[in-house]
């Protein structure tokens, strides 16, 4: 059996102490698929060493949408354009909209979106979108390419997940399905098409439980929650969704 963390950040100077103890529990995990996900420097030369490790790993190389606050010139597409081409990158991402946090660089970011699907769309690769807070206009720019990719840790409803599915788009659910209370997730993910379903830990960020960093190997506790959601047996569920992800980069 394979699981898969469709999104985490191990090249994170969070990971920097520990990082080989967090790949060995990730492969006691049965973890052995990753998305790498690369916003700065630091991340992307970790994640590039991982790569050339790990054949299950797929790196994603961006500007973040929280990261507009200095500097929004034309020269760190530039330089991102780069990166990607030296590093043979698999996919463009992070990248997309966050109104929640960051309402004030909301025409930056729409800039740098649109810059980062179009890079997307030039080197044929897929995009790893985040969306808080900006669903509306993060759909509206995705109509305007022909793009595949992944709607990361998502938290909408089902209609607008069903508009992200029809444009060709995967969903990728966290541990928000984990946390008390929490209903909408599972009410998502019981209803869409299992062929675009993706998991997902966001690692070392949105950790379910208090004072631990979420590290990729905590993706088989958010297998087992869908599982039962789907009424899935676990093995039939990572079969499924070792489909999805290859399908993703295909």
């Amino acid at each position: 059996m394979v699981l898969i963390d469709a999104h985490c950040h191990l090249g994170s100077r969070q990971f920097d102490g520990n990082r080989e103890d967090v790949l060995l529990r990730m492969k006691a995990a049965q973890v052995r698929k990753a998305i790498i996900i690369c916003c700065g420097e630091h991340d992307r030369q970790e994640g590039i060493k991982l790569k050339e490790r790990e054949p299950g790993f797929k790196l994603a190389f961006s500007i973040h949408p929280q990261d507009l606050e200095d500097d929004f010139s034309a020269k760190r597409l530039e330089k991102l354009r780069e990166a990607v081409a030296d590093a043979n990158a698999d996919m463009i991402g992070e990248t997309g909209l966050d109104y929640y946090s960051h309402p004030h660089t909301k025409q930056e970011q729409l800039e740098f979106f649109r810059a980062q699907l179009e890079m997307a769309s030039d080197l044929g690769l897929p995009v790893d979108i985040h969306s808080r807070k900006a669903s509306a206009d993060t759909l509206e720019m995705l109509k305007r390419f022909r793009l595949k990719g992944i709607i990361h840790s998502y938290s909408g409803s089902s209609e607008m997940a069903d508009l992200y599915i029809k444009l060709g788009y995967h969903i990728s659910f966290g541990a928000s399905m984990l946390f008390p209370g929490s209903k909408k997730p599972a009410q998502v993910i019981a209803h869409m098409p299992i062929d675009r379903l993706l998991i997902e830990t966001d690692a070392p960020y949105q950790s379910p439980v208090k004072g631990h960093v979420h590290e990729p190997a905590d993706v088989a506790a958010i297998y087992q929650a869908v599982s039962g959601i789907r009424n899935m047996d676990m093995r039939e569920l990572a079969d499924r969704l070792e489909e999805n992800f290859e399908a993703v980069f295909r």
